[in-house]
């Protein structure tokens, strides 16, 4: 796993979109009393409770492998981890958007959604950690891997075999979807002005990245001007009408079954931009004004899968 930069570009200014000071405040007092913890009653028991389970692919959970083993939460509604460390337990919020690092001590985390209304706790799945390493799992959270090849196109997706050939392909313009890039520079960036997340497949040789960009942020790849290995930028778009899965479920005999994942759907694509020798190539992407790629000095950090 490398980093590479991605920017928000319009970032919301405090006090708008969002609940006032006080509100917030009251939230995050009591955010813990929907979830299941130290201190309830049915928390520690020798007969644990009658847990209800919920899909993870489904709510945009996964987890993620790096120098510390994290948990995502990409979808729209809240989550809470609790962690099972030596010796004490921590929940923690867990936020659409938001991500929580794993200490990197041995531990056992699972991540829930609030109680159901009769009480019971629900459960997404759990992440172990041994060694720094997430392990396999019964109920697991989905890797970021998975997770991704999911959501896009992705190199190690089944319907990759033909690369971007099967995609449904969607107008760069229209969507506000463009690349910088001077003859000669070390720098790639593509930007996402529109409103849903897209992802870059970058292939330079035999080796394949994979980084999402989100709304209105950019992302940049380092290249070099003087490689004869060309580097290949395919923009993709988020998959179209798949089918639900099943999260886990509990046999008559009491065995907690994994679920699995629903069927992904038609994978869409924007279009590539090939360099070469530090000159562009090839190029399916409009390209945007480079004053502003140099008057734009913010930075900040994304994540590439490999």
């Amino acid at each position: 796993m490398v980093t590479t930069n991605a920017v928000r570009e319009d970032p919301i200014e405090p006090g708008l979109d969002g609940p006032d000071t006080n509100e917030a405040a009251d939230r995050d007092s009591h955010w813990e009393d929907g979830y299941w913890g130290p201190g309830d009653t049915d928390f520690g028991t020798a007969t644990p409770p009658r847990f209800a389970f919920a899909d993870p692919h489904a709510a945009g959970l996964f987890h993620a492998e790096g120098e510390h083993v994290t948990i995502h939460n990409r979808g729209g509604d809240s989550a809470a981890a609790v962690l099972f460390l030596d010796g004490r337990v921590e929940l923690r919020p867990l936020g659409p958007g938001e991500a929580i690092t794993l200490p990197g001590e041995d531990s056992f985390t699972y991540v829930q959604a609030p109680r159901r209304a009769d009480g019971r706790p629900v459960i997404y799945g759990g992440v172990w950690v041994h060694q720094g390493r997430a392990m396999p799992v019964t109920i697991p959270i989905p890797s970021e891997r998975e997770f991704l090849a999911q959501r896009y196109l992705t190199p190690w997706s089944a319907d990759w075999v033909g690369g971007l050939a099967g995609c449904r392909l969607r107008d760069p313009a229209e969507d506000h979807i463009s690349y910088q890039y001077r003859s000669g520079g070390t720098t790639f960036t593509v930007r996402n002005a529109g409103d849903a997340w897209i992802a870059v497949v970058h292939r330079t040789g035999t080796e394949y990245s994979v980084v999402e960009c989100g709304p209105h942020e950019r992302v940049d790849f380092p290249v070099s001007p003087h490689s004869a290995c060309s580097d290949v930028f395919s923009v993709v778009g988020l998959r179209l009408d798949g089918s639900p899965g099943r999260g886990p479920y509990m046999s008559a005999s009491g065995t907690v079954h994994p679920g699995w994942a629903g069927r992904p759907g038609v994978a869409t694509a924007y279009g590539s931009v090939v360099i070469m020798l530090g000159a562009l190539v090839y190029s399916a992407l409009p390209k945007r004004n480079l004053y502003l790629a140099f008057s734009d000095r913010r930075r900040g950090c994304g994540r590439v899968h490999r």
